[in-house]
């Protein structure tokens, strides 16, 4: 006669798939977080001012403004822009990054591509540093609007001019200037201060802007 032996394991000590599925979440989110740390003790090694900009100390090595522009020639227009240090092949230890926003007196709304540098050399403390910004719409078709702006940081503020490109980009009224209307002849350079603020205190002015 032949006996079948059974095993029979104990529930208690069984693995559930909840209880897999909930280990494997911890180890995900432990990885996430090592990665975290990872990334922000770089910034805290080569870029140390990304972590003072505007003059505070933020956790976040970012910095995000706003503000408004008033052209003679071109109207009224607000602008946002986050930024942070951008590392890479090639690049500076004082190169940025980021992403924005300009509205028109229209109504219209352009999202921006944001690159850059500040001075070289700054330590931890970006008072007075010099500032060179780009921002452009990118599509497959255009960059416009193209914008440059430089100036300085006078903490908590970035202050800037537009070098003239708000006139070159935009005809009176706030609508995109052409390329073959646009006006290399006007030479008006518009002031820009960026104040600490969010997206949210841009779209309100925005709004306030259309009134």
């Amino acid at each position: 006669m032949l006996y079948t032996s059974v095993s029979h394991m104990d529930p208690a000590t069984t693995p559930t798939p909840t209880k897999s599925l909930r280990g494997a979440l911890v180890r995900v989110l432990a990885l996430v977080a090592l990665f975290g740390v990872l990334l922000l003790g770089s910034d805290a090694v080569f870029t140390p001012w990304a972590f003072l900009m505007g003059g505070h100390f933020h956790i976040n090595p970012k910095w995000t403004g706003w503000g408004r522009m008033h052209s003679n020639t071109a109207g009224d227009y607000v602008i946002y822009m986050s930024i942070s240090p951008y590392f890479g092949r090639g690049r500076s230890l004082t190169d940025i990054t980021g992403k924005g926003a300009i509205c028109t007196q229209r109504g219209d709304n352009y999202p921006l591509n944001v690159g850059g540098s500040f001075q070289s050399h700054p330590g931890i403390d970006l008072q007075g540093k010099t500032a060179v910004i780009y921002a452009h719409n990118y599509s497959k078709s255009h960059y416009d609007p193209s914008l440059e702006f430089r100036g300085k940081w006078n903490n908590p503020d970035l202050v800037l001019d537009d070098q003239g490109s708000i006139n070159r980009a935009f005809d009176p009224g706030g609508t995109l200037a052409p390329k073959t209307h646009m006006r290399p002849d006007v030479h008006e350079v518009v002031p820009l201060t960026l104040h600490e603020g969010s997206r949210s205190d841009f779209e309100a002015a925005c709004a306030e802007m259309k009134r």
